[in-house]
């Protein structure tokens, strides 16, 4: 399978026909075409020195360090990563830090919690810095370090609003809901239209009244939350509205981080999840071409963010439980109600403390009909459930950490079309048969489980998650203590 290089932003979103089956956009990873002298991520030897730059060349560097904060890198009150020095050594050092924190991202393998499995490849800027310098090339060079993705301009752009949001005194705290209705008069429904408005310009100026436009509002605003378009305020429209400005840009700052994190070409077909949004899309010859609900890991158990390879899949599979499920959901289960593993298709495979639990393949299985495998250390996977129910809700973060799908066998027949021996009738009569079979796919498919909280459109409308396993707090807290080390550092030189 080759990769395909994505050097350029493009604007390809998913079609209103794969939106369908998704409660909101997700972001892609659209394939733009590729541009001249990118990055390379080789080491030189220590006895190359930097050569000498011209004062065109220090007047670029210093260009592109004052670019930081628009990418969300600069340190808090700072607006360039530049040193106060206009020493060429100072200049350079600068540059190739925020080359780094540009193109890799700003966290030490120390910084990754455990679950965070997507780690950037090590990448040293040095050997392009010099080959650029000595071509003359900088501006090439320069444009090649940022995420080559169409995601992360539009959170870049993004960024910029918000900021100037939360430069102008953010947006006002909505009281309680309590009389925030449809039809409602006052002043809280005056403050209700205002503080919607800063986000939101297609709603007009209008009387204190919860009319039909401030209704539509607020439906804009749930879809924009996540959250079901009721066109009424409750809990939860009501917390993600007082989340304030000031959060949201640490929120798309934190968003920014993820996609340095991921490399600048990728497989041309693979399925991505969106963690937060529990929202799988198939992209093939680097379209979207499937999208479906899923449902992700519960806060305890969440679902990482990891890249691998599906090999194979599994139908009719048996379940394999995991002691820790066994331990504290089904022992308890059949202590209180003897009898209920049997019922429900377990058998206990071995005795004593060695004792483990599998369930059985058959209608009762809690990985339905279809599991996807892949090598990761998690042991987690994609697969069926027999619990339909949880797909037709707006949250669905419920699993203990794999992934269910939606339309689990209409992605295995995908997976599987250039596989001999195993197309759409072949997958039907397996199933039907009920034996466990393995599928070997012929090309291994790439599979992406990523986090994306806050994602905007070519039109600069930004989605913004609940952030339900509070990475995007973590990883905003380790980007500011970066920040201000790297701030520390650049005052000392």
């Amino acid at each position: 399978m080759k990769p395909v290089s994505r050097r350029a932003v493009s604007a390809a979103l998913l079609s209103p026909a794969l939106l369908a089956a998704a409660p909101q956009p997700i972001p892609t990873l659209a394939p733009p075409p590729p541009v001249a002298a990118p990055v390379t991520a080789v080491t030189p030897p220590a006895a190359i020195a930097i050569p000498r730059l011209s004062a065109a060349q220090l007047d670029q560097l210093r260009t592109m360090l004052d670019d930081a904060a628009a990418n969300g890198i600069a340190a808090d009150g700072q607006t360039s990563a530049a040193p106060a020095s206009a020493d060429q050594d100072a200049i350079v050092r600068a540059a190739l830090d925020y080359a780094s924190a540009l193109h890799h991202g700003r966290l030490a393998d120390a910084d990754f919690i455990g679950n965070w499995g997507l780690k950037p490849a090590a990448y040293d800027p040095r050997a392009s810095f010099i080959a650029a310098v000595q071509a003359d090339t900088l501006a090439a060079w320069i444009a090649s370090l940022p995420p080559p993705w169409s995601g992360y301009d539009t959170l870049r752009k993004a960024l910029t609003s918000y900021r100037s949001i939360e430069q102008s005194g953010g947006w006002p705290t909505v009281p309680n809901a309590t009389g925030l209705v449809p039809g409602a008069t006052g002043d809280a429904v005056a403050l209700l239209r205002r503080r919607l408005a800063i986000e939101d310009s297609a709603l007009p100026k209008g009387p204190a009244r919860y009319d039909d436009d401030l209704s539509a509002a607020v439906q804009r605003a749930q879809r924009r939350y996540g959250l079901e378009p009721t066109g009424t305020i409750g809990a939860a429209t009501l917390a993600a509205l007082n989340v304030s400005a000031h959060d949201r840009v640490r929120q798309i700052e934190a968003n920014m981080e993820r996609w340095r994190w991921l490399p600048a070409e990728l497989p041309q077909h693979r399925v991505q999840v969106n963690i937060a949004a529990a929202v799988l899309t198939m992209f093939d010859a680097d379209k979207p071409v499937m999208s479906m609900r899923a449902v992700t890991g519960r806060p305890g158990d969440e679902t990482p963010m990891l890249s691998s390879m599906i090999h194979s899949i599994v139908l009719n599979p048996p379940w394999n439980v995991p002691t820790s499920i066994a331990t504290k959901e089904l022992w308890p289960k059949e202590r209180a109600h003897p009898g209920y593993l049997k019922a429900h298709g377990f058998r206990v495979i071995g005795t004593g403390s060695g004792a483990r639990l599998q369930q059985q393949a058959g209608s009762k299985s809690a990985l339905g009909r279809v599991k996807f495998d892949f090598e990761n250390s998690y042991g987690v996977y994609l697969h069926d459930t027999p619990s339909q129910s949880t797909f037709g809700r707006y949250s669905r973060l419920a699993s203990h950490g794999c992934v269910r799908l939606a339309h689990p066998v209409e992605l295995a027949k995908a997976m599987l079309d250039t596989t001999p021996d195993w197309g759409p009738d072949a997958v039907d009569a397996a199933l039907a048969k009920g034996d466990t079979v393995r599928a070997r796919l012929d090309m291994p498919v790439a599979v992406y489980l990523l986090y994306w909280t806050a994602y905007a459109n070519a039109d600069g409308k930004v989605t913004f998650l609940a952030d339900p396993y509070g990475w995007d707090g973590q990883l905003a807290d380790r980007l500011a203590t970066s920040a201000n080390r790297a701030k520390t550092m650049t005052a000392a030189q």
